[in-house]
């Protein structure tokens, strides 16, 4: 029989932590089929089985759970505790997992298991391709957290490109809109501002409930939806919208052409996207620095256009547009001015498409 035990300091008070370790764990688990009812008489689910129990939860302060390792052995029972303790500048993380191990008897294999199951695990999430993934994904590839929510309910840097977008699509009351890739729903709010119906999705989980909220008034008012959904398998019928944008997407699209031939599949005759591309000149940049710049895409405006007519569409432009005046316009501080100045034919450039047929 053996005691398992991580611990971590951060420098947040306790509620805060509580807070984030349950709303995160919450999420990690279920990408992996395993469910958590919170609070005391809760339960732990993978599937039909009741792994775990909650015996004990005490916001702020510990969940302590029965915990069932085994469906073969259901008397087996260990006991799982997470601990949050105030420390000087902040809360120390205990987990606790007691009694584990019975079932594998064998103290060689015990140690097996350990190394592989626990220690490696740990340090492949501390590698460089892990590691760098997953801020990718928490800040920008799918984010989610309170700094992702706080960045992204009001994302002053693609302000300058929502103006651009905005201008192209030239939206109408009689407008359809679909935002592919929505974030927290601020292009979505001065969208609707024309009076047009809209529908986003995204993939992130905590975007799909801040876009919601930052809108309600227009989600309760039927005139907006947003979905959890990928950008190459979107849930809407054919020729459903009148018009679709899309923004800081582009270069995380592990299939781009598979998206963009979604888009135009849910477009209507004559429909029209406006796509913000991933130029090259802002890799390395605070715009895309690293790691995220080592796991973006980046595409010349030959490339863009490609990737539209590959997509289906018939009309294909990509236009390029100087951001710097919308930028001042917004607020952009002035040392952040030039990521966004295009000179000449230099500006951002935009893939613009429309369904002919």
């Amino acid at each position: 029989m053996a005691t398992v035990r991580a611990s971590i300091e951060v420098g947040l008070d306790p509620s805060a932590v509580f807070e984030t370790l349950v709303d995160q764990l919450t999420f990690a688990l279920a990408q992996t089929g395993i469910q958590i009812e919170a609070g005391v008489g809760g339960r732990v689910l993978a599937g039909p089985l009741t792994v775990g129990k909650v015996v004990s939860w005490r916001s702020g302060e510990r969940v302590a759970l029965e915990w069932h390792p085994a469906d073969w052995r259901p008397d087996e029972i260990t006991e799982v505790e997470l601990r949050l303790e105030p420390v000087t500048g902040g809360t120390r993380v205990t987990l606790e997992h007691r009694g584990w191990g019975r079932l594998i008897g064998d103290p060689d294999a015990l140690v097996g298991w350990f190394a592989g199951e626990v220690v490696a695990p740990l340090l492949r999430a501390t590698s460089p391709a892990a590691f760098g993934d997953w801020l990718t994904d928490r800040h920008a590839r799918r984010p989610s957290g309170e700094q992702a929510r706080g960045v992204y309910r009001d994302p002053l840097y693609h302000y300058p490109n929502f103006r651009v977008i905005l201008e192209e699509l030239a939206l109408r009351k009689e407008d359809y809109l679909l935002e592919v890739g929505c974030g927290g729903g601020a292009l979505l709010k001065d969208a609707l501002r024309s009076g047009c119906l809209a529908a986003a999705v995204d993939h992130s989980p905590d975007m799909v409930r801040l876009a919601r909220g930052e809108n309600q008034q227009a989600v309760n008012d039927g005139r907006l939806s947003v979905r959890e959904a990928s950008a190459d398998a979107l849930p809407f019928p054919d020729a459903t919208f009148t018009c679709a944008a899309m923004t800081g997407v582009l270069g995380f699209l592990p299939d781009p052409v598979a998206a963009l031939a979604e888009v135009r599949r849910v477009l209507v005759l004559g429909g029209r996207a406006v796509v913000l591309g991933s130029d090259p000149e802002l890799k390395g940049t605070p715009a895309a620095p690293e790691p995220m710049a080592s796991r973006l895409r980046f595409y010349e405006a030959g490339e863009l256009e490609a990737l539209g007519r590959r997509a289906g569409f018939e009309e294909v432009t990509v236009a390029r547009r100087d951001l710097e005046p919308f930028a001042r316009e917004v607020g952009v501080p002035d040392e952040h001015l030039a990521l966004f100045k295009g000179r000449g034919d230099q500006g951002a450039r935009f893939l613009l498409a429309r369904r002919q047929s």
